[in-house]
């Protein structure tokens, strides 16, 4: 399963800051209009939809080459801090059940990017040299909040995403639905997301991956609809659609 687009929300106040920061700072290309910013992630379409309803917060995750991380770690760090556990300096998450490496740092929007090294898939960059935007290889997280994710998951059964990691059976538990290259994580309302702790909140995301058939589904108790997309017959393009209120 790979994710093809991601739609998520930003404070109008926000748009400007969010541009620089993916555009001018990280390179990604960028296409912009209408209140929306919408950012080509390594293969990926990470669209933020300006709302005038607070300050949305979302974590999502961008896939490095297996032998990249040290040097994708550094361009982060470059252009915004990197995060920490509280009480630690510590920037750099070894994960060892899923043979990965990750770092973290926000957006000027407050959300919490990851880069994240999956070291058991087989995709690899250059041997050596500075690491830029085009070395990405799409988003592979997206942080799911909702009040129930077992029922979550179900309503993922008919397009063929299960569980990968983590569980359904035991209360505020994160589960992993997708295989590592792409990711669906749902998340309990208020669990602290890594690795800050920040409380996870429920807004509106909408997301598009390549599956075995096409469907969509709208979880239930969220604003969340995931769409899936059996065969791509042209090119991922900007989505015209607009979020309710916003």
């Amino acid at each position: 399963m790979r994710i093809l687009q991601v739609r998520l929300e930003a404070a109008k106040a926000t748009g400007a800051a969010l541009q620089h920061f993916y555009g001018d700072q990280l390179g990604f290309p960028v296409f912009a209009n209408r209140g929306r910013h919408v950012f080509d992630t390594g293969g990926t379409l990470v669209e933020f939809s300006a709302t005038s309803r607070q300050e949305p917060f979302y974590h999502f995750a961008l896939r490095v080459p297996r032998n990249r991380f040290v040097d994708a770690r550094e361009w982060l760090a470059r252009h915004a801090e990197l995060l920490s556990e509280p009480g630690s300096n510590e920037t750099t998450f070894e994960f060892t059940n899923w043979n990965a490496d990750a770092c973290y740092a926000h957006d000027p929007g407050g959300n919490i990017v990851e880069l994240i090294a999956h070291h058991g898939l087989l995709d690899e960059g250059p041997d050596s040299g500075p690491f830029d935007a085009t070395e990405l290889l799409g988003v592979c997280e997206v942080g799911l909040v909702g009040p129930d994710t077992l029922a979550m998951a179900r309503a993922l059964e008919p397009l063929g995403i299960q569980l990968w990691d983590g569980t359904l059976d035991a209360p505020g538990r994160l589960a992993f639905m997708g295989p590592p290259d792409g990711t669906l994580i749902l998340a309990p309302s208020r669990r602290g997301w890594m690795p800050t702790g920040r409380e996870a909140e429920a807004w509106t995301v909408e997301v598009d991956v390549a599956g075995i058939r096409d469907a969509q589904v709208t979880l239930p108790g969220t604003p969340h609809r995931v769409r899936c997309r059996r065969t791509l017959t042209s090119p991922v393009t900007p989505s015209t659609e607009t979020f309710p209120g916003a």
